[in-house]
């Protein structure tokens, strides 16, 4: 984990006004953050801000040491800089910066129930946090993740725009951003000087705690460790089934084999608690000083657990690995995942994937266990916790789409199943089982173009149906649509849905999955999503193979669509046929 460049304030100062700064850095890039290209955004962002932050910091007279692109303990995300220092009673303090060039007029507040993100009016527009809520994540990250030894640094946030001029009860000081203000300081062209003043000064010496950023050690923090079930918007994740404490229990029986490494492999169909048992082992691993990482394809999961920066493709290095979803994964890719590493925890559901080129399955995991010499344990969870154990559904889903079987369903008690005539019918469905905390959301397989995916929050719509209209999730929000409470006017696709639960789901099934006198078909041309398109072309792959693949990742997708409600589903099919083959399920309600 090394940051771009480690400089005394005195150095940097000084190369910052060199034109040529940023073309050093961009070398040195390539070195340090192999497996993640430079965005002409970011190597932008050095030229314009750098100096001047460099400029503010010669102002202040100050001693100490900026690292630039430190990356975050765990996670992807890097903090624009950091400087750390020693005050006159030898007390250090660590003050982490982001900068950004916005000028005023050039930012609104996304239109959103719940407004907390900003529209930043670029080219592209682009929806991000307010910029204090960016450096208040990467001080909590490492106020709770890092090692300081018998020391406790002093910790600090700021952000700095410094091309913004700030107006009387201006946007980023307004209410929806009070609780960021009071946790990081805003200093722009004409406030918050003084605070900064306070704060940069207190860095008057180099301080003796800077190995432990250049060369960081993780321990997680215990208010870290009772934060952590939250992000996921699951406390109920942590309420273990009996057959997940037998699993647990399992896994840990090796925890403590130093003499061999060993290999995990859990499967389980959609429902039985592979993604609480994950979190139930990491909050463990946590807890013992272990360092875990976990691994997970998911953008959804990862935005979840971005406050944390806790989630996969960060440069921290681990022994102990947990891979959630590992059907998602290329097998190609296997060998680097096992390397080095000490427990190994693979969860997986063999009729998950969602693209052929997700072609790892549990066979795949136990032939490279094997290769790499670890000892193999395989586990099958069984018992159905979603859909309030709804076992008579879950099969009938599993036998129309996986066996292309349309039967009778055999209502289950505490689970309401009902098909709806038009979206319109599922909304007002949704909407009036929406009471308190309880989730509502309409999902949809994804055969309408992502016209609206610049577009600001509530602007536009990407699904039409007769005289009804949505427009899918808004673009980089999933853990907002994931975690609110209620009704959420806006469709969910399948990676924004795949891995979480919600208490009532309106499932639309789209044109890319009818129903003919031969029976269920799938038909290519409508699925919107181009890498699913695109395995349609591969030259190594038969013609008839590419098309029963294909046919069976669009069935995957609908399994998960179908599968992701606790209490009840609303279904509305597209396709005349199949809308008129499921019409047996309108009167399969709960008795």
């Amino acid at each position: 984990m090394t940051a771009l460049a480690t400089l005394t304030i005195q150095e940097f100062c000084e190369k910052a006004k060199n034109p040529s700064f940023p073309d050093e850095l961009e070398q040195r890039y390539a070195e340090v953050f192999e497996q993640s290209p430079l965005s002409p955004q970011e190597k932008s962002s050095w030229t314009h801000s750098l100096p001047a932050l460099a400029a503010l910091l010669e102002s202040q007279r100050i001693n100490g040491h900026i690292l630039l692109e430190y990356p975050m303990p765990l996670g992807t995300r890097r903090a624009d800089c950091v400087l750390i220092g020693a005050d006159a009673d030898d007390n250090t303090h660590i003050l982490i910066i982001e900068l950004k060039q916005w000028s005023q007029g050039s930012i609104s507040l996304s239109k959103s129930d719940e407004p907390r993100s900003l529209t930043v009016h670029a080219q592209p527009p682009y929806s991000t946090e307010h910029p204090c809520d960016q450096a208040q994540v990467y001080m909590t990250a490492l106020e709770h993740m890092l090692d300081f030894g018998s020391h406790q640094p002093v910790m600090h946030a700021m952000a700095y725009l410094h091309n913004y001029r700030e107006v009387e009860d201006d946007l980023l000081r307004s209410h929806p951003f009070a609780s960021h203000l009071q946790n990081a300081l805003l200093l722009t062209l004409n406030q918050g000087q003084e605070a900064a003043a306070s704060v940069l000064g207190q860095l008057q010496q180099p301080s003796s705690l800077l190995p432990f950023l250049c060369n960081p050690v993780l321990h997680y923090s215990d208010a870290f460790i009772a934060n952590f079930s939250d992000k996921l918007n699951c406390s109920a994740l942590f309420e273990p089934s009996a057959e997940q404490e037998q699993t647990f229990r399992k896994i840990l029986s090796v925890l403590d084999d130093t003499k061999h490494r060993s290999c995990v492999v859990i499967k389980g169909i959609v429902g039985t608690g592979k993604t609480v048992l994950a979190m139930m082992l990491i909050r463990h691993l946590m807890q013992q000083r272990k360092n875990p990482k976990y691994y997970v394809i998911s953008a959804a999961i990862k935005d979840c657990l971005r406050a944390l920066d806790f989630s996969a493709g960060g440069p921290a290095s681990t022994k102990y690995l947990i891979v959630d979803e590992a059907h998602r994964l290329n097998g190609k890719f296997l060998a680097q995942l096992f390397k080095n590493k000490q427990l190994i925890v693979f969860f997986i559901d063999d009729n998950q994937w969602l693209q052929p080129n997700e072609n790892c399955r549990s066979a795949d995991l136990s032939a490279a266990a094997q290769k790499e010499g670890m000892q193999l344990i395989q586990h099958t969870l069984s018992v159905q916790l979603r859909c309030r154990g709804a076992d008579n559904y879950i099969a009938w889903v599993d036998r129309f789409l996986n066996h292309g079987k349309l039967d009778t369903l055999k209502p289950d008690t505490d689970f309401e199943v009902q098909l709806v005539d038009n979206p319109q019918q599922m909304e007002n469905l949704l909407r009036q089982r929406a009471q308190g905390n309880t989730s509502c959301r309409m999902v949809a397989g994804y055969c309408w173009d992502w016209s609206t995916i610049h577009s600001p929050p509530g602007e536009g719509h990407d699904i039409e149906i007769e005289d009804w209209t949505a427009r899918w999730n808004q673009y980089s929000a999933y853990a907002d649509w994931n975690q609110r409470p209620g009704f959420h006017t806006e469709v969910g696709a399948i990676y924004t849905v795949q891995g979480f639960e919600y208490d009532y789901v309106g499932v639309i099934i789209g044109p890319d999955l009818i129903h003919t006198s031969n029976g269920l078909r799938v038909r290519p041309s409508y699925q919107k999503y181009k890498p699913l398109q695109d395995s349609l072309d591969r030259p190594e792959i038969s013609i008839p193979q590419r098309k029963q693949e294909f046919a069976k990742a669009v069935r995957n997708i609908y399994y998960v669509l179908l599968t992701r409600a606790k209490k009840g589903v609303f279904i509305y099919a597209t396709n005349p046929e199949l809308r008129n083959t499921l019409q047996k399920l309108k009167t399969l309600e709960p008795t």
